[in-house]
């Protein structure tokens, strides 16, 4: 099958890795894949790193008139050209150019819109419904916070609608027996107990809770360090530092600012994972990590979070934007050693289980083909 990846994301984006890793396995498995994002950014270069065949010549995210007239134009000249079956778009500029695109040029061509990144729920304004009722053939959500949305917001039937969440890669997180060698890499003290967090540096990612929590934490338990992982957004690292000398809690956070190859490994030397987000979270890939390394998690209620963990004892939900809340949870956990193990043990079995990323492929292959025949047609060899 052809098919055309439409992802103008940020590269760091969880939405990002979503789009990514389900080209990539797609291709994986025969079918012939091109990626379009912007030019000149991450996500385009992790796509190339993925092996994938990129577009590198059209940015929609220009606004003025003429370069949106000369983006139709070249996106119509690639769907003539490459005779896509199906386009995935993951972004609100790759869903409204292609829909355009499609409707007077490619109607004959599959249209699904992946909602793995926005957490603002669908619009209504007349746009929006042409785009989803008219032009769309499939909706693709990662939550049921979206997918009841676009029920209830836009009327669109269960046929058209999808959950297809992130999933794991098993073999990541098989081999972690060199935990204590991760953690000396990056000098965590010995003999505490380790709270992770891994997040972009960013404020809806609740760093301001969290810290908050922690400082309320360090006033009943003195054996706790947080170790916070991300990359620099609308923070720094130095600028999260200054926070913690006025919080009086430079030696309770250890900072990471880089994604660690060694990820997995560190995470199982770790006791509880959290995410505090106040917001996003359409799927958490951290939330699906530290499961899979074992962890218990203590999160928030926010975007796909409570789909996860409702299907277990995996830790604590809490409402977000509550440093009290947060820090009960994480104290709650930290102080029950056989509860926490449970919960982790249960955590790990159910991702591994159920969250892998060949059963996502599967769904997305399924779907593909009941897409492309509801239509009456058949893959293009």
């Amino acid at each position: 099958m052809r098919i055309i990846v439409s992802a103008t994301l940020g590269g760091g984006s969880a939405g990002t890795w979503y789009a990514v890793e389900t080209a990539r396995r797609l291709a994986q498995r025969g079918h012939e894949i091109r990626y379009l994002s912007r030019p000149g950014r991450s996500a385009l270069a992790r796509a190339q790193a993925a092996g994938l065949s990129v577009v590198d010549d059209i940015d929609l995210e220009e606004k003025s008139p003429l370069r949106a007239n000369r983006n139709l134009r070249r996106l119509t000249s690639l769907a003539r050209q490459f005779r896509p079956d199906v386009i995935l778009a993951h972004g609100g500029e790759d869903h409204a150019f292609w829909g355009v695109v499609k409707a007077l040029r490619a109607r004959h061509v599959v249209l699904i819109r992946v909602r793995a990144l926005d957490p603002k729920l669908p619009r209504r304004h007349m746009l929006s419904r042409w785009l989803h009722k008219r032009a769309t053939d499939v909706i693709v959500t990662v939550n049921s916070r979206h997918y009841a949305a676009y029920q209830s917001r836009l009327k669109i039937p269960p046929d058209r609608l999808r959950i297809i969440e992130a999933g794991v890669e098993p073999a990541d997180f098989a081999d972690v027996s060199d935990a204590a060698h991760a953690a000396n890499a990056i000098e965590l003290p010995a003999g505490k107990q380790i709270v992770v967090m891994v997040a972009r540096f960013a404020p809806i990612k609740g760093h301001r809770v969290l810290l908050t929590a922690a400082a309320r934490i360090k006033r009943i338990r003195d054996d706790v360090h947080h170790l916070w992982i991300g990359y620099p957004q609308a923070y720094t690292a130095e600028a999260l530092h200054r926070r913690l000398v006025e919080a009086n809690l430079t030696n309770d956070v250890t900072i990471i600012d880089r994604r660690l190859p060694a990820l997995p490994a560190l995470l199982a030397h770790c006791q509880l994972g959290v995410v505090a987000s106040i917001g996003s979270e359409s799927l958490s890939r951290s939330l699906l990590e530290y499961l899979a390394s074992g962890l218990p998690v203590a999160a928030t209620s926010v975007g796909g979070i409570p789909d996860l963990m409702a299907r277990g004892d995996f830790g604590r939900l809490m409402p977000p934007d509550n440093p009290e809340a947060l820090a009960q949870a994480i104290l709650g956990l930290l102080g029950d050693t056989e509860r926490r193990q449970a919960c982790g043990r249960r955590g790990r079995e159910y991702v591994l289980s159920h969250c892998t990323w060949d059963q996502r492929v599967d769904q997305w292959e399924e779907l593909l083909v009941q897409a492309v025949a509801a239509r009456g047609g058949s893959a293009r060899s």
